[in-house]
């Protein structure tokens, strides 16, 4: 069945034929086909067998999420009912029910785990456990209806127990989610009611301090679906209307920052797990919505797009692809410098982010035209020498292990088509057994050529090479009519030594090259970082149709002034932008915060310098009748 489902998809080119209701804008034709949706949830059936037949025997890397979005699928498609009581008792099995631990109602990820160490589990399991009730509960075994409602019952007090901060938005979204359905499937309203009050808060948060998880090709994927469920499946109207209002925000933000020769979401993002090519859940909706052609993408997750009823309108869609050139500002969080900047034209997108995030943001990016798995161009601060973001290690004490670099202090300052950053280093940002600290801006090598200074500079076949870039130097790629200059204005090692820069191919295997500042490289664990830092100035070009533009562009961006300096206790820097100067200054060597020139939008969502997200989410009660003094709380540490 799986061969000929996936066949069937592709040579059928995934007609539309869905009778769902564009909410939110008018009636529009797509932006592209759209598939049927009962062959995706055929497809996500076929690609929950092979966990379904296992299930029986699990290993320590089986998971308590996929036996509930796994019998979802299975009951979606009508195919093997005898499998889900399987299912249901496997995921029965790795939940505590006991009133004593901390992790009581929750969910062990893994089989393999003695008991529950991720608190998030009972949201990912609940999201396609309660939808199964919801949806199927007439349909099934009774011994398998049994096993679910017990399960239900211990989940509710799971997801009460687990207090979510607003700004987590992915878990925070998906806790209200299921608090709401659980109360209400349950018929337990002091559950729902506190599900509806969590959803609320998340929504003022929101209205207050914009989405904090920003852009992240995963989380956004995560949220969509969190918001879907709820406008379709909850019963009260005020929830149904925060979700669609939420929904409108997100698939605004969504639209403003895709960029369409690429076929992805560009910019600066808080938390990404493909830092070379940007790939994440969110393509399935993208896909499934007809924003992204090709074969049908993900495997069983792409169930929730497909059984929920909300869709983008189209206006959105021609939005992302008609409004350039376009200046995209929004904050993140309470705090100043929580805010991003992306520009995007035709052919070229930069963007920055006014602070750090956490150990898997990515925050001064530039995208190029290209296919969608063409790499990204992204600043990573690294000690493990892993600038592709290709070595997994242990996320603190739970079961997943990620792609983390460091988390040093960062801000960043942007005029349209020239970005200004600076990152430094801090003791407790270094682990004990790094030998190196690099900072490295990846670039694409499958160009139409590299320049270093007045020098083109050019790598062969697969032998490696270095160029070394002095302070202040220019490096600049092309391509198309898209140029990216690059200029480090200021760099100091750790204890108080040179930081070489150079532009560096290493003979990877992912088809990219680095400019990449060394800050310190030894056979020792580093000593003290406090001092280590580096400036990097950014400009885009767009538009360099002839080579005699480019070459003009080029020269332009090499005279440009730039300066950088320590003096009074701060380091200072500079740079004379297209568009105006930029300017940043911090306190040196231990930074504390940073004062920014152009200062930072604190917008929900902001096109062009207006405030489109603050308008989307106005009418909702949860914003009107806020405390006018209300302060939202310090995001916790993550």
């Amino acid at each position: 069945m799986n061969r000929t489902i996936s066949v069937a998809l592709v040579a059928l080119g995934l007609v539309f034929a869905s009778a769902t209701t564009i909410a939110l804008g008018a009636a529009a034709s797509p932006p592209a086909p759209l598939p049927d949706r009962q062959e995706v949830i055929r497809y996500a059936a076929t690609s929950a067998e092979g966990f379904a037949k296992k299930a029986g025997t699990p290993v320590a890397s089986t998971t308590s999420r996929d036996a509930y979005t796994c019998s979802l699928a299975l009951a979606e498609a009508k195919a093997h009912p005898e499998w889900i009581e399987l299912l249901l008792r496997l995921g029965a099995s790795m939940q505590d029910r006991d009133p004593k631990d901390k992790g009581y109602g929750n969910f062990r990820w893994n089989w393999g785990q003695p008991a529950p160490d991720d608190m998030n589990a009972v949201e990912f399991c609940m999201q396609g456990g309660t939808l199964l009730w919801l949806r199927h509960r007439d349909e099934l075994p009774e011994a398998a209806r049994t096993i679910l409602r017990e399960t239900m019952e211990f989940a509710a007090e799971g997801c009460l127990r687990h207090k979510v901060r607003p700004s987590y938005s992915n878990i925070s979204l998906m806790n209200a989610s299921n608090l709401i359905l659980l109360g209400e499937a349950l018929d337990k309203p002091t559950v729902a009611d506190e599900g509806y009050t969590r959803l609320a808060t998340i929504v003022r948060w929101t209205a207050d301090n914009g989405i904090s998880e920003y852009d992240s090709p995963t989380y956004y994927g995560v949220d969509v679906d969190d918001l879907g469920i709820v406008e379709t499946f909850c019963k009260r109207d005020e929830g149904r209307r925060q979700a669609r209002a939420m929904l409108d925000l997100f698939w605004t933000d969504i639209a403003l920052n895709f960029f369409p020769p690429s076929q992805r979401l560009a910019g600066p993002r808080s938390r990404d797990y493909d830092y070379l090519r940007g790939h994440g859940i969110l393509e399935n909706q993208l896909w499934i919505n007809g924003w992204i052609s090709g074969k049908i993408r993900g495997s069983f997750g792409i169930l929730f797009p497909a059984i929920y009823r909300w869709q983008p309108p189209a206006r959105l869609f021609e939005m992302s692809q008609t409004r350039f050139p376009r200046l995209v500002r929004q904050a993140w969080g309470n705090e100043k410098n929580q805010s991003r900047t992306h520009y995007l034209a035709e052919d070229v997108t930069l963007g920055c982010a006014g602070a750090n995030y956490h150990n898997m943001d990515l925050p001064l990016t530039v995208d190029l035209p290209g296919d969608i798995d063409m790499p990204r161009c992204y600043f990573i601060p690294d000690a493990r020498h892993d600038p592709y973001g290709k070595i997994k290690i242990k996320e603190g004490k739970g079961p997943h292990s990620k792609t983390l670099h460091l988390r040093p202090f960062w801000t960043a300052a942007q005029r349209r088509a020239d970005a200004l950053g600076l990152v430094l280093y801090r003791d407790e940002d270094m682990t004990k057994e790094a030998t190196t600290l690099e900072s490295h801006f990846v670039m694409p090598r499958a160009v139409d050529g590299f320049w270093v200074g007045d020098r083109q500079v050019k790598f062969e076949g697969q032998t490696p090479a270095t160029f070394p870039v002095k302070i202040g130097e220019p490096v600049v790629l092309r391509k198309g009519t898209a140029a990216v200059g690059l200029r480090v204005t200021w760099s100091q090692g750790v204890a108080g030594k040179d930081a070489p820069a150079a532009l560096v191919y290493d003979g990877n295997e992912f088809g990219v090259v680095r400019l990449t500042v060394t800050h310190y490289d030894g056979k020792e664990a580093t000593p003290s970082v406090v001092g280590a830092g580096a400036a990097l100035w950014v400009r885009v070009g767009s538009g360099l149709r002839t080579d005699a533009a480019f070459d003009a562009w080029r020269k332009a961006f090499a005279a440009a002034k730039a300066d950088g300096a320590v003096a009074s206790g701060k380091v200072g820097l500079k740079a004379g932008g297209l568009d105006g100067p930029l300017a940043i200054e911090v306190e040196y060597p231990a930074p504390k915060s940073a004062t920014v020139d152009p200062p930072l939008s604190r917008a929900v969502l902001e096109l062009d310098g207006e405030d489109i997200g603050a308008k989307i989410l106005a009418d909702l009660d949860a914003v009107k009748n806020r405390p006018p003094a209300a302060t939202a709380p310090a995001p916790a540490k993550k």
